[in-house]
Parts: C-alpha cells; sequence; structure tokens
C-alpha cells in the first residue's frame, strides 16, 4: 500500500505544479457531482472454519464532487453480511457496515499531456482513490463458544484502489475499482453523473 500511496501522491504533485489550468470539461463529464452504486467481490475478512451457507451481496454507494486540478471527493457507505455452519451444527455470522470518506486523482490528462498520449476523455475515466474507511463489524453466534475470541469491533483503515469509468453518455458510466475498497478487492457497478 505505501508503494501505491507514494505513486498516488507523486502523479497528484506533479499535475498540480506541472499543470494548473481548470479541470478539462469532459475529464468528470462536465458535471459538479456524481453518485455511484456498486457490488464488491474478491472478498477478504471472516469465516474461518465451517461452510459458508448465505450471504448478501456487497453494496456500496459512492458520492463525489468534483473540485479544481482534476481532484474529487466525497464520501461512500457500504453494507455486507455473512453466515456460516461450522462443526455440529454451530452457526456464526458476520456483518459489516462501512462508510467514510474518499478523495479521487483523475489523471488522463496526466497522461495525455506527459506521455504524449490521447486517450478520449469523452469515453474513459482513470482515477486513482485514497479511501478513509470506518468498518464495523458485528459477530453473531447460535451459542457462545466463541465470543472471547470473536467480538463485535470497530476500525479504522486506509484503502487505496484505482478505478476505470467508461461513459455510456453524458449521465451514465460503467466504473470498475481495483483495491482495497469497501468489502472487496474488486466492486464494479454502474455511475449517474448529475
Amino acid at each position: 500500500m505505501r508503494k501505491f500511496l507514494s505513486t498516488f501522491l507523486v502523479i497528484m504533485a506533479l499535475s498540480l505544479t506541472g499543470h494548473t489550468q481548470e479541470m478539462p470539461e469532459n475529464s468528470f463529464r462536465g458535471n459538479s457531482s456524481l453518485l455511484q452504486a456498486g457490488i464488491s467481490f474478491g472478498y477478504y475478512g471472516y469465516g474461518y472454519v465451517g461452510n459458508r451457507t448465505g450471504f448478501s451481496v456487497p453494496l456500496s454507494l459512492t458520492y463525489e464532487k468534483k473540485f479544481k486540478n482534476h481532484i474529487s471527493g466525497g464520501a461512500f457507505v457500504g453494507y455486507a453480511n455473512y453466515s456460516y455452519e461450522g462443526y455440529n451444527n454451530y452457526e456464526y455470522g458476520w456483518t459489516f457496515i462501512d462508510f467514510g470518506a474518499r478523495a479521487s486523482y483523475h489523471y488522463i490528462h496526466f497522461l495525455n499531456d506527459a506521455l504524449d498520449m490521447e486517450i478520449d476523455t469523452e469515453k474513459y475515466d482513470f482515477y486513482l482513490t485514497l479511501m478513509l474507511i470506518f468498518e464495523s463489524r458485528n459477530y453473531s453466534a447460535s451459542d457462545d463458544y466463541y465470543d472471547d475470541y470473536y467480538e463485535n469491533d470497530f476500525d479504522v483503515s486506509l484503502g487505496t484502489v484505482a478505478g476505470f469509468r467508461y461513459h455510456l453518455n453524458e449521465k451514465w458510466s460503467l466504473f470498475f475499482e481495483g483495491g482495497r475498497g469497501t468489502f472487496g478487492y474488486g466492486t464494479f457497478g454502474v455511475t449517474a453523473y448529475f
């Protein structure tokens, strides 16, 4: 994560010092805000013994607002639930609620200017995102055998993702984010601009 964070900060610093113009209208679809809904996969976390017997699809909702110089920021929230059946019909489960803040750097202009590329901002948006994640983990079980080991917990962490959006039109995009996001190592979904 340190390597990714260092790369993120270097690219952002180079962009802000070397290219101080306003964000092109199309870099963020020419709108000031976005709302995106996603489904995570490649889940990490809990359930060390037994078989998974049920789950909710890990869902997340993100709001970001455009700022100057290719930066956007906002907030996110997510929900996931997993249940398991262990030995001797022992049942247990986890419920996760994540929320926090995120800041994104949209870097197509940097690639186009510094590397003399011609990536079409009408069709694509590439971005790096840093997330401050607050996660509530609630454990429940059919008996109290593991209660001393598994506890309800609240954790704070940093997450980093590299994102890609494919613009369908002025109002809608499909997106994919890879990295330590809300609930998994990959999240995909749809973005609406307003």
